[in-house]
């Protein structure tokens, strides 16, 4: 593959059914060792988009690179290096979870010794080890979820594209899959996430990209947006005592323009976009205050997100 090439490129593409333009234009740029979430509503292009980087769909203009290869012209040696799970997998129900990874690994060219092991290591690693020999028509929906995901790992691939990967698992299952995915992004690949759980892609992505009627509207580090979408600081104060003095006090402040007493804490609004805790806490002790803690609360992922889809940047 080309030198630094990035694992993910799409310019301009745009798929045009009769007159209109369905979906673009999409340009996206997915850095090595990333975890991307691509958020949108239902309707919005996420599934257009993903079809058309898998070669699955041609795109009417643009063009995409895996890895600097075009899937197009070259779809062997591109897509060779991609994991695909899909949001709803279908697969042929009298296979055991067992039997799917192999003939997988097979179709791959994966010699017979090294299918058991991979697919013993892939049932493992999301953990269906237990269920391994049963019939996938005997899976529940989460767990044919987790066999997808083991299913986009069979080619060992440095690219992983997953659209809502985690739908219909528990939390307990969120919190493993969270897990597992950091550590993939530890072993050097790269993730793209198509996803609605907005909370996940909060506490999983490194960089989000959100798209609405066809085109991208933000693209970005995870930060970059939460803080981009902060119309202001809050800090949430702890005290182990809250009295009128002190918090005459913190109103005093100049950096503050407004706050909140709460039975249990006080939320203070500053004037900037700045994270002023330290300024805050040093204020508040000389002024006699039993400082517990101090948590800087900014603008949620779902917060940025239902902004965008009213602001009309459409």
């Amino acid at each position: 593959m080309p030198e630094h090439s990035l694992p993910l490129s799409t310019q301009n593409l745009i798929k045009r059914y009769g007159e209109s333009t369905t979906v673009g234009p999409v340009s996206l740029d997915i850095e090595q060792g990333s975890i991307f979430g691509f958020l949108g509503p239902n309707g919005a292009g996420k599934t257009t988009t993903i079809r058309m980087i898998l070669g699955l769909i041609r795109p009417s203009e643009g063009s995409v690179r895996i890895f600097g290869e075009d899937p197009f012209r070259n779809p062997e040696k591109s897509l060779g290096n991609i994991g695909y799970a899909p949001e709803l997998p279908t697969f042929q129900t009298f296979f055991t979870g067992e039997d799917l990874l192999d003939f997988t690994a097979k179709l791959y060219g994966i010699s017979s010794y090294e299918r058991i092991r991979k697919s013993k290591e892939l049932i493992d690693m999301v953990g269906l080890g237990d269920h391994a020999r049963k019939k996938i028509g005997k899976y529940s929906k989460g767990m044919v979820q987790r066999l997808a995901v083991a299913q986009a790992l069979v080619n060992d691939p440095e690219l992983l594209i997953m659209d809502e990967p985690t739908l219909g698992l528990d939390p307990a299952a969120n919190i493993y899959f969270r897990d597992l995915f950091k550590k993939l992004v530890g072993e050097g690949r790269t993730l793209f996430i198509s996803s609605h759980q907005l909370d996940e892609v909060e506490r999983l992505a490194t960089h989000v990209g959100m798209i609405n009627r066809g085109r991208i509207v933000f693209q970005g580090t995870t930060d970059k947006i939460l803080d981009a979408f902060s119309k202001e600081y809050s800090i949430e104060v702890y005290l182990e005592k809250i009295d009128d003095a002190i918090v005459e006090k913190i109103k005093m402040l100049s950096y503050v323009k407004t706050i909140e007493v709460l039975p249990n804490k006080i939320n203070v609004i500053f004037n900037e976009k700045k994270d002023l805790r330290a300024d805050l806490a040093e204020d508040i002790i000389r002024n006699g205050g039993r400082l517990q803690g101090l948590a800087l609360r900014k603008t949620t992922l779902e917060e940025a997100f239902i902004e965008t889809l009213r602001s009309g940047e459409q």
